[in-house]
């Protein structure tokens, strides 16, 4: 049995399709049961025919990775546990909370793993937990995170979270830890990556001059069900399908919207000067901020990464961007 966190996300769901496909029988954690529609729409879009079968193979269950006793809950047992769940925000107000949940929750997992003695512990971590390579090369798994006042609050909580489990690892849990780069794939509009599409369509006139790594969702969920199975241990993998400009990125998704794409440079002084007005404007009439700090600082950073460990050690090809762009555009236009 495997337990998978974070199911109904956009990784957690991918991951639990791919380890359905394989047979697997999943137990899958979800905050609130209305969530579980949303996963059963992303199999029925994959699995035309089969998707009740597949579905059938997955028991659900409410736990919380705030709540110790709800996880030990979840791992009776349970063998393998893949652990998907994490917060995402670029919120200020927010940061405390997401520490809590994703670094705090982290060590609640693993150390409830470590007193029912699990056989093996993935961890879905982000290339944000990763450190820059001081000459602009690419990053590989050797380039270590140094804390820093442009790192996001995200990227403190996600390195904090990979301490727990390196930490786990020294008191006996075998572990893997994967770092995906931007995410691409099929997603609520406002949800994850799907907010990228959104702005898209809605019309987005600005680009900046920023590069980062971008992965297939369904690699990355092909990825860690072949990982957890797998012999390896104790060891971390970056997962990058393509290092591409924002600019060429969202020129890609407005082609597959339909839409025009960028076409006005925003520069480092525009950006800056955004964030400052918006945060302004926010705490006025009490809203969430739509550009931050970490943001518009993150929309000029250049940074390449390397995926050439995991290819070369499991002999994978991963999808080129326009075919992951092209793909969840076409979910996003069947779900219009």
């Amino acid at each position: 049995m495997i337990l998978l966190t974070g199911a109904t996300g956009l990784v957690g769901s991918h991951i639990l399709y791919s380890l359905t496909k394989q047979g697997e029988q999943v137990r899958a954690t979800c905050r609130r049961q209305s969530t579980i529609g949303e996963v059963e729409k992303l199999f029925r879009f994959y699995e035309k025919g089969g998707a009740d079968e597949l579905l059938r193979q997955v028991e659900w269950v409410e736990a919380d990775l705030t709540d110790y006793y709800s996880l030990e809950e979840a791992l009776e047992g349970v063998q393998y546990v893949i652990h998907a769940a994490a917060m995402v925000s670029f919120n200020p107000k927010e940061a405390r909370k997401m520490l809590k949940v994703n670094a705090d929750g982290t060590a609640n997992l693993v150390n409830a793993c470590i007193e029912n003695k699990i056989e093996k512990f993935c961890f879905v971590s982000s290339i944000s937990s990763l450190g820059r390579h001081p000459e602009g090369k690419e990053v590989d798994e050797q380039v270590e995170w140094q804390p820093d006042d442009n790192r996001s609050a995200y990227s403190h909580s996600k390195f904090r979270a990979e301490m727990e489990v390196w930490r786990a690892s020294k008191e006996g849990l075998p572990v893997i830890i994967v770092n995906p780069s931007v995410i691409i794939g099929p997603v609520d509009w406002k949800r994850s990556s799907g907010r990228l599409f959104y702005s898209v369509r809605k019309g987005m006139p600005f680009y900046t001059t920023g590069v980062t790594g971008f992965v297939d969702v369904r690699d990355v969920a092909e990825a860690v069900s072949l990982l957890i199975r797998s012999d390896v241990v104790n060891e971390r993998f970056i997962l990058n399908g393509e290092n591409m400009s924002f600019k060429d990125f969202f020129s890609l998704v407005a082609r597959a919207l339909n839409k025009r794409a960028p076409f006005l440079k925003a520069g480092y002084v525009l950006t800056e000067m955004g964030w400052r007005i918006n945060h302004t404007l926010c705490a006025i009439f009490g809203k969430a901020p739509a550009i931050t700090k970490d943001t518009a600082r993150a929309a000029h950073s250049r940074a390449y990464y390397s995926n050439r460990k995991f290819s070369e050690k499991f002999n994978f090809s991963f999808r080129t961007v326009d075919t992951s762009v092209k793909d969840t555009a076409r979910w996003f236009l069947e779900k219009k």
